[in-house]
């Protein structure tokens, strides 16, 4: 509701809310050619591009848009944003140079990293990420309280019987506890 003036629904009044299901920070990713190593030399080489520094997202609204307008916020970077529909066309355009920068989830750049074509700067979560523990936080690179994760959930229209809303968050909390899912969803850089 805050991105578009019409929708057709209105979140808060129309769905309700049942179980949150994973989260997973950001990661700040750049061309490998990109002479920033960490954070700060990042902000500092945006603030020397003036008006030339453009970064892709995953879309308009995104956990990818939104946490690149957190940064924007608290480092004071100027920035043209580019968005995408969706992660692969987003990694295409930071690894072509078509863009210099992308916030996304860091499974869906897989490839690119493997191929040594984009590299990564920082990560969103509040602590290192258990499977990228030599990637350094935002918050730790200079920015405390930073974070910023994108996530996933079930909702229902408004109006669910509570009954059901209750029994499908403790089915799908069952489901979530379960170790080997843990692990399935663990592997993939999910919490």
């Amino acid at each position: 509701p805050y991105m578009y003036a019409r929708m057709p629904y209105a979140p808060a009044r129309d769905l309700l809310p049942i179980v949150l299901t994973t989260s997973q920070p950001n990661v700040l990713a750049v061309q490998a050619s990109n002479p920033a190593n960490t954070l700060p030399e990042f902000i500092a080489w945006v603030k020397g591009q003036r008006d030339r520094f453009s970064y892709a997202s995953v879309g308009a609204g995104s956990s990818s848009h939104l946490t690149m307008e957190l940064l924007r916020s608290v480092t004071h970077i100027e920035a043209v944003h580019v968005p995408y529909a969706g992660s692969p066309p987003a990694g295409l355009s930071l690894a072509s140079g078509d863009t210099q920068a992308l916030f996304t989830v860091a499974p869906a750049l897989l490839p690119l990293i493997q191929g040594q074509r984009v590299k990564l700067i920082a990560i969103t979560s509040a602590q290192r990420f258990e499977l990228m523990k030599e990637l350094p936080t935002v918050a730790e690179s200079g920015y405390p309280g930073f974070e910023s994760l994108a996530w996933n959930g079930l909702f229902a229209p408004a109006g669910t019987p509570g009954e059901v809303v209750r029994r499908i968050n403790a089915d799908v909390n069952a489901v979530l506890r379960d170790p080997a899912v843990r692990e399935l969803l663990a592997n993939q850089g999910l919490a």
